[in-house]
């Protein structure tokens, strides 16, 4: 198992630019999230993330402002104690990791960023 890092703003510009996996709203104790997930992509032949970060709502809002421009904190999508863990794609099917997030409802980072602008 993994153990998550905090993002740092380099990273959520990774995030962003590599489409990370990302679970929004994931509480209690992180290793059980990190360690039930894994179990899960591993059992759909998905595989191992690499790597496991965590942020919160505030984090987001401020990334989508400063990335979007033209945004305000009136803008904020997310509540600012929301947790989100993120992951990277390396090293996964991404075909299987997509029909898995649909299935369980998760998102890419640039689609969270980019639906911030619809909002």
């Amino acid at each position: 198992m993994n153990a998550t890092k905090t993002i740092e703003k380099a990273d959520l510009e990774a995030a962003y630019t590599g489409s990370f996996y990302t679970i929004a709203g994931a509480g209690g104790d992180l290793q059980e999230w990190v360690a039930g997930y894994e179990k899960e992509l591993e059992a759909q032949g998905i595989g191992t993330p690499t790597q496991w970060f965590v942020t919160s709502g505030a984090e987001v809002n401020l990334y989508a402002i400063r990335k979007l421009g033209g945004l305000t904190k009136d803008d904020d999508q997310f509540p600012d104690d929301l947790v989100i863990l993120l992951f990277p794609l390396d090293g996964l099917n991404v075909g299987k990791l997509a029909m898995f997030k649909l299935n369980w409802e998760d998102r890419w980072f640039d689609d969270v960023i980019g639906n911030v602008r619809r909002a």
